[in-house]
C-alpha cells in the first residue's frame, strides 16, 4: 500500500503568542525567567529558588514544568507560590 500525497499548503501563518496572564500553575518556568519583571517577583518571593531549579537534571524541563509541577518535590511552598501569582497578575497580560 502506497502512502497517500498531499499538496503542499496553500498559506501559512507562522504561530504567535498570544497575550495572556502569568502564573505558577501553567506557565513554564522557563517562561517566567525569560521576563525580568515576573522573575524578580518570583525570586523576591522564593530567594533561592534559582539555586534549586539549576540542577543539570531538571534544566532541561524548565519548557514543560510549572513551578506547581515542582510541589511534590519540596523546591517550594504552596503559599509562597500563591503569593508569587498575586502578584504576577499585577503585571497584566504579557505575551
Amino acid at each position: 500500500m502506497d502512502a497517500p500525497l498531499y499538496p503542499p499548503a496553500s498559506h501559512f501563518e507562522q504561530p504567535v503568542r498570544v497575550a495572556r496572564l502569568l502564573n505558577t500553575r501553567d506557565v513554564a518556568i522557563s517562561i517566567l525567567k525569560a521576563n525580568p519583571a515576573a522573575w524578580a517577583i518570583v525570586l523576591k518571593e522564593a530567594p533561592r529558588i534559582d539555586d534549586r531549579i539549576n540542577n543539570p537534571m531538571l534544566q532541561v524541563h524548565l519548557g514543560n514544568f510549572a513551578f506547581r509541577d515542582l510541589l511534590q518535590f519540596g523546591f517550594v511552598k504552596a503559599e509562597v507560590l500563591d503569593r508569587i501569582d498575586v502578584q504576577l497578575r499585577t503585571l497584566g497580560e504579557v505575551k
